[in-house]
């Protein structure tokens, strides 16, 4: 994006700057409500988060505790035993209490977001995208699309495995559940 815009001022003091594309739109944040889910959920699971750095790809692992039902869902995250954020979201209001040491990347409303992207049932994703974007899934797959981009790929290798890869922000999550506490389907 810097590159962009530089290169586009630039091309201001030769040609002018008749052309220049358009920033694409952010992936939608999405917001289903907790009942949309179908089911109530209630898991342990070890995040593991791939980033890009100037210093070179970084990785930070979480632990995550979330429970989901037809009222609430509920996420805490915690790091180095330590809780760095907790989500509550009752399908109108997103209350989240975060770490004074929480980094600033760490942004509760996209945590919401993947994780429906991931979990929710299809149906209901595709009724809350706007107009333009699009969810597609296939057996052990899922790809959040708009035009001919690919935006977010979820990959279900195994039963208790997400592979989640934001291709426009450049992360990667790594979502293994260690336990699943009596969720029902």
């Amino acid at each position: 994006m810097v590159a962009g815009v530089l290169t586009c001022m630039l091309a201001v003091g030769v040609s002018g700057c008749a052309t220049v594309a358009p920033k694409p739109a952010e992936a939608p944040l999405l917001r289903l409500s907790p009942a949309s889910l179908g089911r109530t959920l209630n898991l342990e699971q070890q995040i593991t988060i791939a980033y890009p750095s100037p210093q070179g790809e970084q990785t930070r692992d979480m632990l995550a505790l979330l429970e989901a039902d037809a009222s609430h869902t509920r996420l805490a995250a915690m790091a180095g035993g330590q809780v760095l954020a907790r989500i509550d979201w009752d399908g109108q209001e997103l209350r989240v209490s975060r770490s004074p040491w929480a980094p600033p990347e760490l942004k509760p409303e996209r945590i919401l977001s993947d994780m429906q992207l991931s979990l929710w049932p299809v149906a209901a994703i595709q009724a809350a995208l706007p107009t333009g974007w699009r969810v597609e899934s296939e057996p052990g797959v899922r790809r959040l699309e708009t035009g001919n981009e690919v935006v977010a790929e979820i990959r279900y290798p195994d039963a208790t495995t997400t592979l989640f890869t934001q291709r426009r922000d450049g992360y990667r999550l790594t979502i293994r559940t260690l336990r699943d506490n009596g969720g029902t389907q």
